[in-house]
């Protein structure tokens, strides 16, 4: 097992793991293994990994990188670790996530081709050949059109990749209504929201629990941040929808908090992410009492039963970024690498351990040169 030792001496460890005849018979011992959840506790051992998206402990050993996929290029500057031609790879650990953007469209001029389910069985393909112990994770779309970008199964079939996430945002839900008959149009009430998620999270968990193909995978969402919204309890609907997928507690939910570090910075993030954990921790419940001779309700907040807590290694956090800021417009387009990096901080210092970015590779060079990203991850050479 490669669970001991300096991050970076485990990093080179599992790089020679991979150029060496051994890869094809690990994964071949993992993925022949019995089960619908044994080849991922197989994986997950036998490279020193998490049962979820981060570790427990300290900031710098919880942290959790979830690196967004859209094209070879994005892969190519990860698997290159030569820093000097601009490769990306040294900063990369054991415990980061790939997750390939299957939403991806492409680009006007067809340079970078839409990420339909072949194009992205190439990209994990790539990717699970220079990284065999990182996980990848399939960001879908909830469309039924199995040629097209965002198709929601994309990759539930491929031996490499861990969980299937579903965006779960108005464009999303209402592209794929053209390939759904009968889905209404987009609904932001937080109970009509968490109807459609079960049953949403029921028909992949369903589809992976069904197909030997899925053994091993886990169903997930990443679902806008709405002030309104209580994503405790949807962790909760997650991991029961989980629960023929071998475990009690697999789901994963990775909330669009972007907003709150671009309008927020450091002090607002830190903000929104305590309140997320008091969501996975506390339940709110109203209750009349008798104040001043007059009866009132009142919100109590009380203690989750441990049994029926989610866990908070299971959620990640997200930040946007770009190498070349606006200054105005979406949190991709308005967030710089200081800015991101302060967010960073106060994530941690509130506990957050798995962040995703959704950023170029442009932007995550630039991230990875602020301070406290830099002393997180160093370049391994």
């Amino acid at each position: 097992m490669l669970t001991a030792g300096h991050p970076q001496t485990k990093a080179h460890g599992l790089r020679r793991l991979a150029l060496g005849a051994g890869l094809a018979l690990l994964l071949a011992t993992l993925f022949g293994a019995g089960g619908a959840a044994a080849p991922e506790r197989a994986f997950a051992q036998a490279c020193g990994l998490p049962g979820g998206l981060s570790p427990k402990g300290p900031g710098p050993k919880r942290f959790t990188m979830m690196l967004r996929i859209n094209t070879q290029a994005n892969v190519d500057a990860y698997r290159n670790f030569n820093s000097a031609t601009g490769g990306l790879g040294g900063r990369v650990r054991p415990q980061d996530v790939f997750v390939i953007n299957t939403r991806f469209t492409g680009n006007a001029g067809g340079t970078q081709p839409a990420v339909t389910p072949a194009v992205a069985k190439q990209l994990a393909d790539s990717l699970k050949e220079r990284f065999p112990c990182n996980r990848i994770v399939a960001l879908n779309g909830l469309s039924f059109d199995s040629s097209s970008a965002g198709y929601a199964l994309t990759l539930f079939d491929h031996p490499g990749v861990f969980a299937l996430m579903s965006d779960f945002e108005p464009m999303d839900w209402n592209q794929g209504r053209a390939t759904a008959p009968g889905r209404g149009p987009w609904r932001g009430k937080y109970k009509k929201a968490l109807k459609r998620i079960k049953g949403w999270l029921g028909f992949t968990s369903g589809t992976l629990g069904a197909n030997p193909a899925g053994a091993g995978k886990r169903a997930g969402l990443v679902p806008i941040d709405h002030a309104k919204w209580n994503y405790g309890r949807i962790a909760q609907a997650i991991d029961k929808k989980n629960r023929r997928l071998g475990g009690r507690k697999l789901g994963l939910l990775s909330v669009q908090t972007q907003d709150s570090c671009a309008d927020g910075g450091r002090a607002g993030f830190g903000g929104r992410v305590k309140r997320l954990f008091d969501q996975y921790r506390f339940k709110i419940i109203r209750k009349k009492v008798k104040r001043g001779g007059k009866k009132r309700k009142v919100k109590i907040r009380r203690k989750l039963k441990k049994k029926a807590r989610p866990k908070l290694n299971n959620l990640a956090i997200q930040i946007s970024l770009s190498h070349n800021p606006t200054g105005g417009g979406m949190a991709i387009t308005k967030t710089s690498a200081a800015k991101a990096d302060a967010c960073i901080r106060g994530g941690l210092k509130k506990g957050a351990g798995a962040f995703f970015f959704f950023a170029s590779t442009e932007a995550m060079a630039r991230l990875f040169q602020q301070p406290r990203m830099r002393s997180l991850r160093p370049p391994l050479s």
